[in-house]
């Protein structure tokens, strides 16, 4: 055989081998997206109608106060701060005290780099989400294997960026009024504005408006806006920290990637970290204190989401107070016609 035959063979085997690789890559793809689609739908066909939902079921008073609350939040967000107007929230989801769906993160061992998924529509994403635990189980012991540091964790709402009429989760309505109204400002501007492929940006963006809009929808109710302002008081502390310690143990990385100790050594680096959160000027410790334990487990993966939700907000402010004059609602329409 020739040589030119030979390479001619060999290109078409590469070629062949090529298209297999992303042939299973699509299959796999396709497979989890069937997955996710079936949970969406099974969802949004067991969901009831919001006032269905207020006379069967016996609820708290909180609950029926924030129920009461979501069409002055929907009117809130259109009229008030140009969001794109929704039928969200007409159902509620009833997860009878059960998690709904969860979700996966990971992340390099001695890099905080996060591990990505790139899905049609909405690009490359940093997470992966399951409505079933023992499918992002699976998922994660696959990427524990790799060597990534893992998270995994259930989550209290999603949006479905507009494609469908997200419910209520039932768990929502047990909330405080502020994290109730900042949650929903959260998940309304997703279906507002999404950029396909840059999370860090949209949860950023959706932080820092849902709490500008919180601290507005919230100022005639004085004891609702007080506790608001204490939890998110203490989210700042607790985040500016957390963001603080990720630069400086990202360096440190840097500095002991070539040693041979260097699991160690990272382990005593985040053993520190949580331990120091004892340290931290909180009004209410007991909920961060519960974090020490998921940041020794799941390390950097535990990190990221720090990155993912606040890294941006300090440099949101100065354009916002600049650029827009504190004009939220000059801000939600620019970032709609781009």
């Amino acid at each position: 055989m020739s040589n030119a035959l030979r390479g001619i063979r060999a290109f078409f085997s590469a070629t062949l081998f090529v298209c297999f690789l992303f042939l299973a890559w699509q299959v796999q793809t396709a497979i989890y997206l069937i997955y996710q689609a079936n949970g969406q739908l099974r969802v949004l066909s067991q969901s009831t109608a919001l006032s269905t939902y207020l006379v069967k079921t016996t609820l708290s008073k909180q609950e029926v106060e924030n129920a009461a609350l979501v069409e002055k939040i929907k009117a809130y967000s259109v009229n008030e701060l140009a969001y794109k107007p929704t039928n969200n929230y007409t159902h509620v989801y009833d997860q009878k005290n059960a998690n709904s769906l969860w979700v996966i993160t990971a992340c390099e061992a001695f890099d905080l780099k996060p591990y990505e998924w790139d899905f049609p529509i909405v690009g490359k994403v940093s997470y992966k989400g399951f409505f079933k635990k023992e499918l992002a189980m699976e998922e994660m012991k696959r990427l524990a294997g790799k060597g990534l540091d893992t998270d995994l964790r259930a989550v209290s709402a999603w949006s479905t960026l507009g494609w469908f009429n997200d419910p209520l989760l039932s768990s929502m309505l047990q909330r405080s009024k502020g994290s109730f109204c900042n949650l929903l400002f959260h998940e309304l501007f997703h279906s507002t504005y999404y950029a396909s492929g840059t999370v860090d940006f949209n949860e950023n963006m959706a932080n820092f408006v849902a709490h500008k809009a919180s601290l507005r929808f919230l100022k005639t109710d004085t004891l609702a806006l007080k506790d608001y302002q204490n939890l998110y008081t203490d989210r700042q502390v607790f985040n500016r920290y957390m963001l603080r310690q990720i630069k400086s143990l990202d360096s440190y990385y840097q500095s002991i990637k070539s040693k041979p100790n260097k699991h160690q050594l990272k382990q005593v680096a985040i053993q520190s970290l949580a331990d120091s959160i004892e340290a931290l000027p909180l009004i209410n410790k007991k909920p961060y204190m519960a974090r020490k334990k998921d940041i020794l487990e799941s390390k950097n993966a535990y990190l990221l989401d720090f990155i993912q939700y606040d890294s941006l907000q300090d440099s949101l402010e100065k354009v916002f107070n600049k650029i827009y004059n504190g004009n939220l609602q000059k801000l939600v329409r620019d970032l709609k016609l781009n």
